[in-house]
């Protein structure tokens, strides 16, 4: 019995070697340490098989069980490798699913951004193109404009231009037949003194026919440069921004030429409106100055000479758009087109004779004093001021001393300042050279021949035109003078043409 007692003993060793190598092989890290202790486990059932059945045989057994537990054993092992291949190729799966899981959200939170970032920029690119849509339309809507001005100027001086030369065409043809007849007068007295002998006539004749030729001879080409056509320059357009600032009461230049005649402020009020107050005026002392130009080739400017006037306020400003929209307002006028380049403190553009006269009747009704147009001696003699310069501070243009074609200022060539922006005269008043050309109530006369001495308004002249004194935004040297006149058509609208206004005390 020992004997059997010891291969049981044997039997029960390695039967428990058998069950840890089973665990090992459920633990083991990989297929292969797993493999090799599947093979131990299956000698270690030979082993068993061999011990049962030596067991067996000493215990007189003939028959030996089918199913042992080493068999038992070994097809638990084979299950437990299989069963741990396929958890490690599962848990493999698994982490290659959670590696795809975390890229696919890596990527769609890619896509997500990149879909934002998209809409952002189609949004910002409709945005850009609408305002570029925008400022298009405002450029070509401003270019039309301009284009209709320019129409417009072009009709007037094709219209004007006209007339010269047929008036121009009349006085050669008088003069052409008036030479001719003399010529011929000259002839028949020459012919006849030959005939009677009379040298002396002959040779006084002759002297009277080279004096007479030669008058004539002058006035022809006096004739000539007064239609000879003035060249206009032309500029490119820079643009600035600018700030209205209300001037001080001591404001005015230090350096001015020496005054010609005597004038002098008398204060400065504002009548008040039904809604608001007028414009800012400046009254101003009577006296007596000489108007018109002291250059002989300016002959719509001449003669020179004296004019007296009393006492009359006129606007300290150009009347602004400001001021103009409240009439505008009020009495259902439309709203002059401002260019796009601002409102406010601008001067009032594009408004024609009528509707600057009905501005002014407007501020008649609405203080109770009269007001009107500014006059041309009245205009001259307010922006002159008492200086016969050129321009009221000197004799040379400078910089930066008014709004014009060459002025050295922010706004040359290219649009209105606003007002009040440059030094005033010596009166106080502003923008009396640049910035806008400005209506008077005075109608054309091709000269000042024969003008009164005294009184505010010379009447009479031709009222299809009505002249416009000074220069503007636009304006090169030859039209930049204090006696500058010009003249428009009551039905004018121009973006260089405002005006300012004057109370008849």
């Amino acid at each position: 019995m020992s004997s059997i007692n010891q291969a049981k003993a044997e039997t029960q060793k390695l039967i428990k070697r058998y069950h840890r190598l089973q665990a090992e092989a459920k633990t083991a890290d990989t297929a292969e340490e797993a493999a090799r202790k599947a093979t131990e486990a299956d000698k270690l059932v030979s082993q068993i098989n061999a011990l049962q059945l030596a067991v067996a045989k000493l215990q007189g057994k003939n028959k030996i069980p089918k199913k042992t537990v080493a068999t038992s054993a070994k097809t638990e092992v084979k299950k437990s490798i299989k069963k741990t291949v396929v958890e490690d190729r599962i848990n493999r799966l698994e982490e290659a699913q959670k590696r795809t899981r975390t890229q696919i959200e890596q990527l769609s939170n890619a896509k997500a951004q990149l879909a934002h970032l998209k809409h952002q920029a189609e949004k910002s690119v409709a945005n850009n193109e609408e305002k570029l849509q925008q400022e298009l339309a405002r450029l070509i809507k401003k270019k039309e404009a301009e284009h209709q001005a320019l129409r417009r100027e072009l009709e007037h001086i094709r219209q004007q231009a006209t007339k010269e030369a047929d008036l121009l065409k009349v006085q050669r043809d008088t003069a052409r037949a008036v030479m001719e007849r003399q010529k011929k007068a000259e002839k028949e007295h020459t012919l006849a003194a030959i005939r009677h002998g009379d040298h002396k006539g002959l040779l006084l004749g002759v002297i009277i026919g080279i004096i007479f030729s030669l008058i004539l001879g002058g006035l022809f080409l006096f004739i000539v440069k007064k239609y000879e056509p003035v060249k206009k320059s032309r500029t490119e357009p820079v643009v600035h921004n600018s700030t209205f600032e209300e001037p001080t009461e001591n404001e005015s230049p230090s350096l001015v030429p020496k005054q010609a005649y005597q004038v002098r402020t008398l204060g400065k009020f504002h009548d008040k409106l039904r809604h608001g107050k007028g414009p800012l005026m400046v009254k101003l002392s009577g006296g007596t100055f000489k108007m018109g130009s002291k250059i002989f080739t300016h002959t719509d400017e001449r003669p020179q000479h004296e004019v007296t006037l009393h006492k009359f306020s006129i606007s300290r400003y150009e009347i602004t758009f400001e001021e103009y929209d409240l009439f505008a307002k009020s009495t259902g006028h439309p709203f002059p087109d401002d260019m796009g380049w601002g409102r406010i403190k601008r001067p009032v553009i594009n408004v024609n004779w009528e509707e600057a006269n009905d501005y002014t009747k407007w501020l008649t009704k609405q203080t109770g004093h009269q007001y009107r147009l500014p006059s041309e001696r009245e205009w001259e003699y307010a922006a002159a001021a008492g200086r016969d310069t050129i321009y009221w501070w000197g004799y040379r243009i400078g910089k930066n001393n008014a709004n014009c074609g060459m002025c050295d200022s922010k706004w040359d060539g290219m649009q209105t300042a606003p007002v009040g922006d440059f030094k005033p005269n010596p009166l106080g008043l502003y923008d009396t050279i640049g910035n806008v050309m400005e209506w008077t109530i005075s109608c054309f006369r091709p000269s000042y021949q024969g003008a009164p001495s005294k009184g505010h308004r010379w009447k009479g002249g031709n009222c299809s035109w009505y002249i416009v004194r000074s220069s503007s935004f636009r304006t090169y040297d030859e039209g930049l003078r204090t006696t500058k006149r010009n003249k428009f058509s009551p039905g004018t609208r121009l973006d260089t043409i405002g005006f300012r206004v004057v109370r008849v005390d």
